[in-house]
């Protein structure tokens, strides 16, 4: 095997040291056709001042109005195109420090498997994978302010050109005032220095993306149901109330349920047992079902936490509950459904449409996470958690919801889950208790944690490399903290 290996690894080195070079000159190329692009203004200029050798001067203070306004937005337009063009630049530049990156890796590898002595006085060349740095100054620095400088000059430049006709263009197109009436030098300098600011922020941003997030993501994916409760415990519970309403005393014994019986799910594959789809809409549909479930573990609030806040990983939870549904029940029919949850609802093209919902299940949710202290991380602006109540377990990606489709019975909804979402955004980590929706996350995680259930063992099979089984929450923080 590692002959195999080294044999992998040399080519590896050879394809990546080949792409590292090929990147340089990419660069090396982008900048020259950088450098055609920019010098068009020139042109310009040389144009419209052929037989006015004062032109600049009328430019800056507004003798030509349709001139200056074509002049300003051309000025704009190329720095627009060259701070896009000084993007793409850095993109080159970070794949190609990644590249010399891991070819250092390779040496590395190479080297401490030869064991040399006295290695440090003939290898020149590093072998450690934190360098060259991604924010450079001094080679590909230079380059990339020399760009920078130039889009910044063309942008003031620019600006401030169509500001000498401000008065004209605003009012006669616009019928509105300047924006800024006396534009003078020091506005022209403040808006180079935004500008030129813009590029080094990106710049700046970028290579930070690439240290923390770009090769290491920092999200964690969890389910609720036997991830963070005990919902076999409840299930149990709930169940046993409903067999007494229908059975009173004498519930029949292959009716009865315990949790450590559940070693299948769902319940009605269990063998031995006469528990069907109805006895189970019956306990589902039922919201105090989600609303009393028990934590698995006190201490669970605190590790995710603690991930969360020391670690800084983005916590996001999600949870198959389509709750509640009307295909099966024996107890609960719609009428007492929509009583146990506040729906309204109206009939329309023999079709019923929900109006109104009083008892929510990602309210519930949300309610039962704060109860029990769990964290979870916000969007954009802290306007919404991530918190996603998925409706369908289909190991899909997302279908779009039309209201012809739900006429026709082509689309119910929108097939968004977890898979949906791991496949969209780079989750590092999911902790998961069913063992089907493991093999498919660890496709599309760089690590799943399996939490042992007494549903999610089989015998004699082989799970994925990247599949990690355990048995509390506990020892899910030290794996965690294990691989970082």
């Amino acid at each position: 095997m590692d002959k195999y290996f080294e044999k992998f690894q040399i080519e590896e080195y050879k394809n990546i040291s080949n792409a590292h070079f090929e990147t340089n000159k990419q660069i090396g190329i982008f900048f020259r056709y950088f450098l055609i692009i920019s010098s068009t203004p020139a042109l310009i200029f040389a144009w419209f001042g052929k037989n006015n050798p004062k032109f600049i001067d009328s430019l800056l203070y507004g003798d030509y109005v349709s001139i200056n306004l074509f002049v300003g937005f051309f000025l704009i337009f190329i720095s627009i195109i060259g701070i896009l063009s000084s993007f793409y630049l850095v993109s080159l530049r970070l794949d190609s420090i990644l590249y010399a990156r891991t070819v250092n890796g390779t040496r590395k590898y190479f080297y401490k498997l030869a064991s040399l002595e006295n290695e440090v006085s003939f290898r020149l060349l590093p072998k450690q994978t934190n360098i060259p740095k991604y924010f450079d100054n001094h080679t590909f620095g230079v380059l990339f302010y020399a760009v920078a400088i130039i889009n910044s000059s063309y942008f003031a430049l620019g600006t401030r050109i169509i500001a000498s006709v401000g008065e004209t263009f605003f009012k006669v197109y616009f019928h509105i005032n300047p924006f800024i009436k006396n534009y003078n030098i020091f506005w022209t300098i403040g808006i180079f220095l935004t500008f030129f600011a813009l590029h080094i922020v990106y710049y700046s941003y970028l290579s930070k993306y690439r240290i923390i997030n770009y090769m290491k993501s920092r999200i964690i994916g969890i389910d609720i149901d036997g991830v963070l409760n005990k919902h076999r415990n409840t299930f149990c519970k709930i169940h046993f109330d409903n067999l007494h309403q229908i059975y009173g005393d004498n519930i029949p014994a292959n009716k009865k349920l315990t949790p450590k019986e559940i070693k299948k799910i769902p319940v009605s594959r269990i063998k031995g047992k006469k528990i069907d789809r109805n006895d189970e809409f019956d306990v589902f549909n039922n919201p105090k079902y989600w609303e009393e479930q028990e934590i698995i573990d006190e201490n669970v609030g605190s590790i995710i936490s603690e991930l969360k806040n020391v670690y800084g990983f983005k916590i996001i939870i999600h949870s198959y509950r389509p709750w509640p549904e009307y295909h099966y029940g024996k107890i609960l029919k719609r009428e007492n459904i929509n009583q146990l949850w506040g729906i309204k609802e109206i009939k329309l093209f023999k079709k019923n449409f929900i109006i109104f919902r009083k008892k929510k299940l990602v309210k519930i949710t949300k309610k039962w996470l704060k109860k029990n202290n769990i964290p979870v991380s916000k969007k954009w602006f802290g306007i919404k958690k991530r918190i996603y109540i998925e409706k369908t377990g289909i190991d899909s990606s997302k279908r779009s919801f039309t209201i012809w489709g739900l006429f026709l019975n082509i689309s119910v909804g929108n097939f968004k889950n977890r898979f949906y979402y791991t496949l969209k955004r780079p989750y590092r980590y999911f902790i998961e208790d069913d063992i089907d929706n493991a093999i498919k996350l660890a496709n599309n995680c760089e690590y799943v944690f399996l939490l042992d259930q007494p549903y999610n063992k089989r015998k004699n099979s082989k799970l994925p490399d990247n599949i990690i089984r355990v048995k509390t929450w506990n020892e899910i923080k030290y794996k965690i903290k294990e691989l970082g």
